[in-house]
This record gives C-alpha cells, sequence and structure tokens, in this order.
C-alpha cells in the first residue's frame, strides 16, 4: 500500500532520526508546522527542495508518486491527476484514462495510439473480451460510457440467474407505457415527490394504467412509496424514484446493442472461453 505525504513524512523523519523540533530547526519553521503537516496539511513549495535534502528521500517518494525502488504509484498519480481538475473535467479525463488503459490490453500498442480522440466521423466504441475481462466503451462526445467487467472463474453465470424478478423487470421494460413513466421520472430532479395522478396528467397516460406501473415499480425497488397526510385523517400515497445507476446503464446499454456495434476501436477480441460457462453437475 502506498502512503501518504504526512504518513511518509513520519516515516522519513523517523528514519533521519530526526524529532519534530529538531526538523523544524533544520528548515527554520516552528515545530507547529511540522505537526500540522503531519496530520495531512503540506509545506510551502520552496521548503520542498531541503526537505528532500534533509530526510534523504526524493519528493516523488515523499509524496506516494513512486517507492523507494523509484517505480511510479499509478493510484497516488492518478488521484493527484484527477483531483486538480473540475467536476465537469474529471469525467472526461476518466475516459482518456479508461481508454488508455483499455489499449493496454492489446499488445505492442504505442503511447500515440492509446490516447483517446476528440472527434469521430462515426459511431466508435471501444471493445475488449479476453478470458477473464470484458469491456465496452462508447466513445463519441455526444454520450460516452464505460462498462468494465472481470469474469469469475466459474463464469459469469455463477453470479448471474434467471429468477422471477429479473423476468418482472425485463416484461416491465417491454411495457412502452412503463418505458415513457420511468423516462419521466429519470428527468426529475432529487428527492421530488411523485403521486400516481400527476404522472397520468403529465404522460396522458389512463390513471389505471400509471397505478399498475408504479406498483411494479415500487415492488422491484425502482420506486418507493410514503404516505402523506393531509390532516382530519385523510391519507394518500406518494412516490418517491430511486435514481437507480444499474436501470440506467441498461437502457443506455441496450440502446447500443440494438442499433448494433459495428464500429470497435480498440477491439481487443482474445476470448477463447465463453463468459457463461458450464457448471458441474452435483453427483450426490
Amino acid at each position: 500500500m502506498k502512503l501518504s505525504f504526512s504518513e511518509n513524512l513520519v516515516r522519513y523523519r523517523k528514519r533521519a532520526g530526526l524529532t519534530q523540533q529538531q526538523l523544524a530547526q533544520k528548515l527554520s519553521i516552528t515545530p507547529q508546522a511540522v505537526s500540522k503537516w503531519e496530520k495531512g496539511s503540506y509545506p510551502d513549495c520552496e521548503l520542498l527542495p531541503k526537505l528532500s535534502q534533509i530526510l534523504d528521500v526524493s519528493l516523488d517518494v515523499l509524496f506516494g508518486l513512486k517507492d523507494e525502488e523509484g517505480k511510479v504509484s499509478l493510484n497516488t498519480a492518478v488521484l493527484a491527476e484527477l483531483d486538480k481538475l473540475g467536476e465537469e473535467e474529471k469525467g472526461k479525463r476518466a475516459m482518456e484514462l479508461f481508454y488508455t488503459m483499455l489499449c493496454a490490453f492489446g499488445k505492442g500498442t504505442s503511447p500515440e495510439h492509446a490516447s483517446l480522440p476528440e472527434s469521430f466521423t462515426r459511431e466508435t466504441y471501444a471493445q475488449l473480451r479476453t478470458d477473464y475481462e470484458l469491456a465496452i466503451a462508447r466513445l463519441n462526445q455526444d454520450m460516452q460510457y464505460l462498462c468494465f467487467m472481470r469474469i469469475p472463474d466459474n463464469g459469469i453465470n455463477s453470479y448471474f440467474s434467471i429468477e422471477p424478478r429479473l423476468l418482472e423487470l425485463f416484461s416491465l421494460l417491454s411495457d412502452e407505457n412503463a418505458m415513457l413513466v420511468i423516462s419521466y421520472a429519470e428527468t426529475l430532479s432529487r428527492n421530488n415527490i411523485l403521486t400516481k395522478e400527476c404522472i397520468s396528467k403529465e404522460l396522458s397516460i389512463p390513471f389505471d394504467t400509471v397505478s399498475a406501473i408504479v406498483d411494479r415499480c415500487e415492488r422491484l425497488g425502482i420506486m418507493w412509496q410514503l404516505t402523506a397526510n393531509t390532516g382530519g385523517g385523510e391519507t394518500f400515497p406518494i412516490y418517491g424514484y430511486v435514481h437507480n445507476v444499474p436501470l440506467v446503464g441498461i437502457l443506455t446499454l441496450a440502446k447500443s446493442l440494438v442499433n448494433y456495434i459495428s464500429f470497435p476501436d480498440p477491439d481487443i477480441d482474445t476470448w477463447k472461453t465463453a463468459p457463461f460457462r458450464i457448471q458441474p453437475q452435483d453427483t450426490d
């Protein structure tokens, strides 16, 4: 495990046989400053070269970017890279990094061919199929996503199973009105409360149809029910929508599936064993 700057500072200060006060004297600062560094703050940049010299350790190692053998800590480097970016830039950089990592599964990929292009003339995906991993990423700027899956030794079907709730979900998603209700609910802001009546009115779908769809969504955990009390003993049900990441992923991946994934780049395809595997029979 790579250590943080504060942890490394404690480690290398003690290795140098220095107390906090002794290190502070060598840097012409207060012991309180050293104490703050060791609790999570950072020195001024002009002190770093002298600190490195006193502790006899490189700044890359001190900040956890490399270990003592000079190996780069990718985890620390990625954290540092993303931490300096704004919220809107982080997603773009994450896609670029994922694309590079995906390219690394191909043999002999050069750095210039492992950089995510800025534009595409057609709909393009990065795709990976090995005996150990599956991955797909849509690369076009109008809609980018990525999905990476490690395959268990005994196959994905050791995790996946055909069960009633799964069949009910796909049955629900095969209903056009249900898709309209879900698509509408996905546009709502966080903690927005709904009634069946407002959904029916907003989408011009009969109330009984909406009521059945909402009840099915509640059973599947896509919506949840509360009871509103208007006073005088009168109550009525209200519903919250669970903005569920897997459901959005299913809908997005399904769109790509039915429109065909025709142009993968890269297309790393080395698998010999299918991701769903024959399970051993119980001999008892």
